[in-house]
């Protein structure tokens, strides 16, 4: 059997009693960061055979898991923090006892990503999570137009090193949008930040610790359209011509060539 166990995002007091039994019950214990697994089997006074899998694990590591699942072992995994499956390698391991017609359970608990949410004010009813925010231009430009057409509040991780970044880039994209910015969540010192990309980046003083950026809704008839326009002009002056930029651009954004073009205001569209 393979089970996924979310474990707590900082505070250790979070961690369910079922938690506790599953860990104690595993045959073998697989952990994104075996150094933070290792304080919480301290904190439930437990000794487990512990191995680590993460994202640089090779296909002898999923080789092992394999072999033991197909034993009848119970298999336990937990990332660092929070839910297994959630901007991890684990649904590999979903995918892998799948194929093995392996029973999968998980034990719910902790979320950064919903914890932040909740927090942030935004609208609840919809909402996307998409991972870390792109570190390139071009990528962060075909965010934008994502933003705009998903029309829904998006959770985003991000790191300390790059958080002024990304939030100078959201109040030059899309000054007035709302977001929420959740750090050390559940921590001592957790701190919630809300307004505009501006104002949270202004407020923001310590830039250190576990953080998640809670974007509100785009604005379609804005963002779209400008980001569109800059994209178009950057591909020419790097050297595309008009109807290369075009294609590449449809293609990136889903859009049909001639709706492209309309949007454009370029001859090719009619």
């Amino acid at each position: 059997m393979l089970i996924l166990a979310a474990t707590p995002i900082g505070n250790l007091q979070d961690a369910s009693p079922r938690l506790g039994s599953v860990l104690a019950d595993a045959d073998l214990l697989f952990a994104e960061d075996t150094r933070q697994t290792r304080k919480l089997l301290q904190h439930f006074d437990l000794e487990r055979p512990l191995r680590a899998f993460h994202e640089f694990s090779d296909e002898r590591a999923l080789e092992g898991i394999r072999r033991l699942l197909a034993d009848g072992k119970k298999v336990v995994y937990v990332s660092d923090a929070g839910m297994p499956a959630v901007s991890d390698p684990g649904y590999e391991l979903v995918r892998l006892a799948l194929a093995e017609s392996v029973d999968i359970d998980v034990i719910p608990g902790p979320s950064a990503v919903l914890n932040a949410l909740v927090l942030s004010g935004l609208p609840s009813h919809e909402f996307c999570f998409l991972g870390f925010l792109p570190s390139t231009d071009e990528k962060r430009r075909r965010l934008a137009a994502r933003l705009a057409t998903l029309q829904m509040t998006a959770v985003f991780f991000e790191a300390p090193t790059r958080i002024h970044y990304s939030l100078a880039w959201l109040a030059e994209t899309a000054p007035e949008v709302q977001v929420a910015l959740c750090r050390e969540l559940t921590k001592l010192h957790q701190q919630v930040l809300r307004g505009t990309p501006s104002e949270v980046d202004a407020a923001l003083t310590v830039a250190k610790g576990e953080m998640v950026l809670v974007v509100g809704p785009f604005a379609e008839d804005t963002v779209q359209e400008r980001s569109l326009e800059e994209q178009y002009q950057q591909l020419l002056e790097g050297g595309k011509s008009p109807s290369q930029a075009v294609r590449e651009l449809a293609k990136a954004h889903r859009i049909q060539k001639r709706e492209l073009y309309r949007r454009l205001q370029l001859d090719g569209g009619r």
